[in-house]
C-alpha cells in the first residue's frame, strides 16, 4: 500500500463535509422552511452534493479549481435558499462553512491515512466510523463557538469590506493547503509524506484567522450598537429635561392667567391679541394634559406626549401608577416610555382618519411582576419572528431602529423581558419586570 493511493480524500466524504458544514449555519440562522419540507430539502441537498462530487471527480486535473468553485456555489445556494438571510450574509457564512468543511475532511483523512499506513491495511468500515466521529466532534465544537458570534434577533448585516476580508482569508488558506496537490514542485509545496499534515495545519490556521476576524467584527458591531443606543437614550433624556423647563414655564404662565386676561382686554392690536389668546390656550392645554401618576419623571414624559397628541388629534389613553417604577433610574424611564410612545405616535400619525389615531398605555402590578403595555392601531402588516426585532422602516438606519433595542436593554437591566405582538390591526408592546421588594 502506497501513500499516493491514499492521498485524495474520497469524494463522498468531501460532499458530506460540505453538506454538514452548511447544516451548522442552517441550525444557527432563521430558516425559511420547517418540518417535513425542511427535512426533504436537507436530504435532497445531500443527494445533490454527493452527485456533484462524484461527477467532479471525473474531471481532468486542469478543471479541479472550477470544480471546487462549483462546490462553493452549491453551498451558497443551499444556505441562501434555506435560511432567511441576505445574499451578503449567505456568502459570508458560505465561505466560513467551506473552510471548516475543508479542515474537517482533511483532519479525518489524515487520521485515517496514518492508521492505514501504520497497520498497512485499508478498511472502509473504519474510515466511515472515524469520519462520523471526527465530523460530529468538529462540527459540534464549531457550532458552539460560532453561534455566539451570530445575533439571533437581527440580520448579520455583513458589509462589503468584511465579506472581502473573509474571502481573502479563505482563499489564502485554501490555496496554500492545496498547492501541493496540483503543483508539487513549488517552493511552497510540501513533500508527499507531509501533504495531508500541511493541508490540515493550514486549514486550521485559516479557521483561527476567521475566528479572529469574527471576534473583531463582533466587537465593532457591539461598540457601534451601544453608541447608537446611547445616542437614542440621550435624546430621550434631553427631551425630558427640555420638557421640564417648558412645563415649568407654562405653569408660571397659567398661574399668571389673570394678568393675561387684563392684557387681552386692554390690547387694541388684533395680532397681539391673537398671540395672547394662543399662549393662553397652550397653557390651558398643557394643564389639562398634565398627568399625576406619582412619579415626577413619568409625569413629565406623559404630559409632553399627551400635549403633542392633543395638538395633533391623537386619542391617547393612559392608566399608570408611577409609584410602581420608583426603583428605576430616570434614564431608563425615559428610554422605556419615551421610545414606546414615540414609536406609537409615529405609527398612528400616518392615518388621515382621526378615529384610527389610537394609543393606549397601561402600567399595573400583577402578582410579583410589573406589567407595562403600550398599544396602538396599525394597518401595516408586521412579520414578527421569535426572538427577532422588526427592522426599521426608515431609509436612514444610522440612528433608527434602536428605540426597541433601547427598551429591551432597559427591561433586561432589571431582570425583565420585552415582547411584541401584532394582531387584528393592533400592535402591542409588553414589558414584564420583577417587582423590587
Amino acid at each position: 500500500m502506497s501513500f499516493a493511493e491514499l492521498m485524495d480524500t474520497p469524494r463522498l466524504f468531501t460532499a458530506l463535509a460540505e453538506w454538514g458544514a452548511c447544516l451548522i449555519y442552517i441550525f444557527i440562522l432563521h430558516k425559511k422552511l420547517s418540518g417535513i419540507k425542511l427535512g426533504i430539502s436537507l436530504a435532497g441537498a445531500l443527494a445533490v452534493f454527493g452527485t456533484y462530487q462524484m461527477i467532479a471527480g471525473l474531471f481532468p486535473l486542469y478543471l479541479w479549481i472550477p470544480g471546487m468553485l462549483g462546490a462553493i456555489l452549491l453551498m451558497y445556494l443551499f444556505l441562501y435558499l434555506i435560511t432567511d438571510i441576505s445574499w451578503q450574509d449567505a456568502a459570508f457564512c458560505c465561505v466560513r462553512a467551506f473552510v471548516i468543511a475543508e479542515f474537517t475532511a482533511s483532519l479525518h483523512w489524515q487520521i485515517y491515512v496514518w492508521w492505514a499506513m501504520t497497520y498497512q491495511k485499508s478498511n472502509w468500515s473504519f474510515a466511515i466510523v472515524t469520519m462520523l466521529l471526527t465530523y460530529a466532534a468538529v462540527y459540534v465544537i464549531y457550532f458552539i463557538l460560532e453561534k455566539e458570534h451570530i445575533p439571533r434577533e437581527e440580520r448579520m448585516n455583513v458589509n462589503g469590506k468584511e465579506l472581502s476580508g473573509t474571502i481573502l482569508i479563505a482563499f489564502g488558506a485554501f490555496a496554500i493547503s492545496n498547492l501541493s496537490f496540483i503543483m508539487p514542485n513549488t517552493p511552497f509545496s510540501g513533500a508527499a509524506s507531509s501533504m495531508l499534515y500541511v493541508r490540515t495545519l493550514v486549514d486550521f490556521g485559516g479557521l483561527v484567522m476567521l475566528f479572529a476576524q469574527q471576534d473583531k467584527r463582533e466587537e465593532l458591531r457591539m461598540r457601534g450598537e451601544n453608541q447608537s443606543m446611547n445616542i437614542v437614550l440621550q435624546r430621550q433624556y434631553d427631551q425630558y429635561r427640555l420638557s421640564i423647563d417648558n412645563i415649568e414655564m407654562l405653569r408660571r404662565e397659567f398661574h399668571d392667567l389673570k394678568h393675561y386676561m387684563i392684557a387681552i382686554r386692554s390690547e387694541q392690536d388684533p395680532e397681539k391679541k391673537e398671540q395672547y389668546l394662543s399662549e393662553m390656550e397652550e397653557a390651558i392645554l398643557t394643564q389639562e394634559a398634565f398627568n399625576h401618576t406619582g412619579n415626577s419623571v413619568l409625569d413629565v414624559i406623559l404630559t409632553t406626549k399627551s400635549t403633542y397628541c392633543m395638538q395633533n388629534h391623537i386619542n391617547f389613553t393612559c392608566m399608570a401608577d408611577g409609584k410602581l417604577i420608583s426603583f428605576m433610574h430616570v434614564k431608563d424611564i425615559c428610554s422605556i416610555f419615551g421610545n414606546a410612545l414615540d414609536n406609537a405616535i409615529e405609527c398612528v400619525s400616518q392615518f388621515d382618519d382621526e378615529e384610527k389615531r389610537l394609543i393606549t398605555l397601561s402600567m399595573y402590578q400583577r402578582n410579583q411582576f410589573l406589567m407595562i403595555q403600550c398599544e396602538n392601531y396599525t394597518e401595516t402588516p408586521l412579520s414578527l419572528k421569535e426572538n427577532k426585532l422588526p427592522a426599521t422602516t426608515k431609509s436612514d438606519r444610522q440612528y433608527h431602529g434602536y428605540g426597541l433595542k433601547s427598551i429591551q436593554h432597559a427591561a433586561r437591566k432589571y431582570g425583565g423581558s420585552m415582547t411584541l405582538h401584532s394582531e387584528n390591526n393592533w400592535f402591542t408592546l409588553q414589558i414584564l419586570l420583577p417587582m423590587k421588594q
